[in-house]
């Protein structure tokens, strides 16, 4: 995907461009997402509800 990405960006091929990075950025919210959710089960001292950090 990332040598794909790159050609690409050599080639100026926009759709392509914007449809990796939109991939990309939806994986990376997926996955942040995910790990918070496996976070509060692995630790049962977070509060996902409470919010922040105090």
């Amino acid at each position: 995907l990332g040598r794909y990405f790159v050609q690409s960006i050599m080639n100026r091929d926009y759709p392509i461009i914007m449809g990796t990075t939109i991939f990309l950025a939806a994986f990376i919210v997926t996955m942040t997402l995910i790990v918070d959710i496996l976070y509060k089960a692995v630790d049962p001292r977070i509060d996902l509800a409470k919010g922040g950090s105090r």
